[in-house]
């Protein structure tokens, strides 16, 4: 399990095993990212900046340097010089893509030096390094990369207060681990032990939670009929940030699917249930952007839902035809089992909308397929109840390298395509090519619209897991969103 550490000193990335230097192409040929490494590092650097290109076909350029004081190996990789409107200036993707490769071959110890064009753009950096080098690994062979110094910079000076960079990528890294853990190691107990140790040494937090059959008497019944067949209880998993002082409650609910199998809707075409760890990726983002909040002393009261169960098959089933009773009080004809993400969102959040009254509730989940074909790999599509917060996440995105996109919102198209005759609704869309992954962000909110509460769902099932690893995706953009209220 390698160190990540954020040092505003030269002096340290000039004593690492191998140097990775990342700039924009225009900055790297300028030279001022080498200005505070060694002369001969610099000078080498510099020879490599004019080979290196941005891109899936460029890559990093990497020599051999003589022997002597600092590193032995050094790489250079170059960013494009301008992106689109849809696309983060802090060039966190960028830097995942190009460093994820060059990172799983690494050994001893790593410095890498981000060149920035703007200093707001560190904790976008700081996350798009963060994220290549995940914690999970069961490999039998032992990781010869020891540690990871990263030193971040731009044309005025070095980056001097890393603390918020080594928060996040603690918290992004943290996410990742949960995300990419197996089933057999990651159920719905562990999953709570997990968030428990997570925010166990953090001031003015607390932590409940509701699990099996006392989630019925809570009123659960979505939550509890999803995850009721597994060997290990549903449970809904509450922290509580309140600082004190705090006037104002702002609500964060994570989708927690440890296992989706698609239930009695078996996924059984191709494989389609591979990967299926990956779908309390929603959860694991909320639990990252919590510690990284309570951790910078957000003045503000967080609550974090977790909707934990595991999507099983088993003699106790919830079944295609049944009608449950969800905590809106609001009924749900089933349709789709393997629609469950949504009905754990509706109870999640309207027990935290009922019961905290929050200022804004912000839902993320790995919630449809259909949102990679809506928004992209790279993009969570999101929806919002108006548009001042449809902007703020989406200027969020930018600010952190999390991107995303907005989709559809009309509460009076999406309403009919749950209508049903038995029931208040059904869980799963009558015709999937009319915006079904925006219509799936409705469901959550038809069961509190009645509360007036103001609503962002994120849609992170394309950008939270890609190449079968975790990217630690939602800690930066559900961060950013509450940072501006």
């Amino acid at each position: 399990m390698s160190q990540l550490t954020f040092s505003a000193s030269a002096d340290d990335l000039a004593a690492v095993d191998q140097l990775i230097v990342i700039g924009r192409s225009a900055d790297l040929a300028a030279g001022w990212p080498f200005a505070d490494l060694p002369a001969h590092v610099a000078d080498w650097g510099a020879r490599l900046a004019a080979d290196a290109r941005p891109g899936r076909t460029g890559g990093p350029a990497t020599t051999l340097l003589p022997s002597g004081d600092g590193p032995s190996k050094l790489s250079v990789i170059a960013l494009h010089d301008s992106v689109t409107r849809h696309v983060s200036d802090t060039r966190a993707e960028e830097i995942w893509g190009q460093l994820r490769g060059l990172a799983s071959g690494l050994s001893g110890q790593v410095g890498v030096l981000v060149a920035m064009a703007d200093p707001a753009h560190a904790l976008g950096a700081a996350l798009g390094v963060a994220r290549c080098f995940p914690l999970y690994s069961r490999k039998t062979k032992p990781n010869k990369l020891s540690g990871i110094t990263v030193g971040l910079c731009h044309s005025g000076g070095w980056i001097t207060d890393t603390t918020e960079s080594g928060i996040a990528a603690d918290a992004i890294r943290l996410t990742q681990r949960v995300v990419d853990m197996p089933p057999a190691e990651l159920d719905t107990q562990t999953f709570e032990n997990e968030a428990r140790q997570a925010v166990e040494h953090l001031p003015n937090v607390s932590v409940t939670s509701i699990v099996g059959d006392d989630l019925l008497q809570a009123g659960l019944g979505g939550l509890h009929a999803v995850g009721r067949a597994a060997m290990v209880a549903p449970r809904l998993v509450v922290l509580d940030y309140e600082p004190p002082g705090a006037t104002e409650t702002i609500a964060l609910v994570g989708k927690g699917l440890v296992y989706d199998t698609g239930g009695l809707s078996l996924k059984i075409v191709g494989d389609r249930m591979l990967t299926m760890k990956c779908d309390m990726g929603g959860a694991g983002a909320v639990l990252g952007a919590f510690t990284l909040l309570a951790q910078t002393k957000l003045p503000k009261r967080v609550i974090a839902v977790l909707a934990m169960a595991e999507n099983a098959i088993g003699p106790d089933s919830y079944r295609p035809d049944d009608v449950l009773k969800m905590h809106s009080g609001k009924t749900v004809e089933i349709n789709n089992t393997d629609a469950e993400g949504r009905l754990a969102l509706a109870d999640a959040a309207s027990f935290v909308a009922r019961g905290y009254e929050p200022a804004v509730i912000i839902e993320a989940a790995t919630l449809t397929g259909a949102q990679l074909m809506a928004t992209g790999k790279a993009h969570a599509g999101i929806c919002a109840t108006d548009a001042d917060l449809e902007q703020r996440a989406l200027a969020a995105g930018l600010a952190t390298g999390d991107h995303c996109l907005a989709m559809l919102w009309s509460p009076a198209h999406m309403r009919a395509e749950f209508k049903s005759k038995v029931a208040d609704m059904r869980n799963s869309v009558a015709d999937r090519m009319n915006a079904s992954s925006a219509a799936a962000g409705f469901f959550v909110y038809s069961h509190i619209e009645d509360t007036g509460s103001r609503f962002l769902h994120i849609d992170l099932a394309g950008p939270s897991f890609r190449d079968n690893r975790a990217t630690g995706y939602g800690v930066g953009l559900i961060t950013g969103v509450v940072r501006e209220f």
